[in-house]
């Protein structure tokens, strides 16, 4: 039986807008499991980023709970759920948002700034997280000297320098062309197969065969729910056609 690492119980929530308010996830109730490939997906303003945002911390829920790992994060004061963050969380976005004038190497490093780890070990995963992302040569360039891909991946390092125990992605290969895009998925396949839970908000077919598992949204709520295999790219074309009944069979 799997460990729920997330769990959601009556998960709300609300935004105000012209005085309106506006219901986007409605009363969710959600396990995410650990060593999963969970795939968010839905059309344009199902929740799927706002469901993101609201099981990681990265924004208040309105009502309802959110535990990870059994702990209340919903109850968490600022302090204590932006350390959880920079700890047991990682995080990936569509804008990549490195920091301009730092190089890869302070770049990745960045997140490790008042933790209790080790400078040697911290050294030690950088390199290492280097070496696997291939971006060795790129370590003393800037944001603005790399390609796309190069400063997703470096991202990517970033938000692994804390062994995570998830990863969250909100459209990762969002801005990338496609190479770059099939680099950056094939990472996150990669990671995943050596146990590194993974939650990833995404619209791109080819981006959501990478999961075990694809949680469809509407309206703020949970419409379906597939279950798949752990990605072949060997039988890609039986995966696909899965899928995307799958996603048809919702509206996608």
């Amino acid at each position: 039986m799997k460990n729920a690492v997330i769990k959601t119980e009556l998960l709300c929530k609300s935004f105000i807008s012209d005085g309106e308010i506006n219901n986007v996830i409605k009363n969710m109730d959600l396990e995410i499991y650990e060593g999963d490939f969970t795939v968010i997906m839905g059309s344009s303003g199902s929740g799927k980023s706002t469901l993101l945002y609201s099981i990681s911390g990265m924004d208040n829920i309105t009502t309802g709970n959110v535990l990870f790992n059994g702990l209340n994060i919903s109850s968490l004061n600022e302090r204590r759920i932006s350390q959880l963050r920079k700890e047991k969380l990682g995080f990936v976005f569509q804008g990549i948002n490195l920091i301009p004038n730092l190089t890869v190497y302070e770049n990745i490093l960045s997140p490790t700034y008042k933790t209790k780890a080790d400078r040697r070990d911290i050294d030690n995963r950088i390199e290492y997280l280097l070496d696997k992302m291939e971006l060795t040569s790129q370590k003393k360039k800037f944001p603005n000297q790399m390609s796309g891909g190069q400063k997703q991946r470096a991202a990517i390092c970033r938000a692994l320098i804390n062994n995570p125990k998830i990863l969250f992605a909100d459209e990762p290969t969002g801005a990338l062309n496609s190479s770059q895009g099939e680099s950056v998925l094939n990472i996150f396949s990669d990671i995943n197969k050596d146990g590194q839970s993974i939650v990833m908000v995404t619209h791109d077919l080819k981006a959501a065969l990478r999961g075990n598992r694809i949680i469809y949204l509407k309206d703020g709520r949970i419409d379906g729910d597939l279950q798949l295999d752990e990605y072949n790219e060997g039988k890609i074309s039986e995966r696909e056609e899965t899928v995307y009944k799958f996603l048809k069979s919702r509206g996608w």
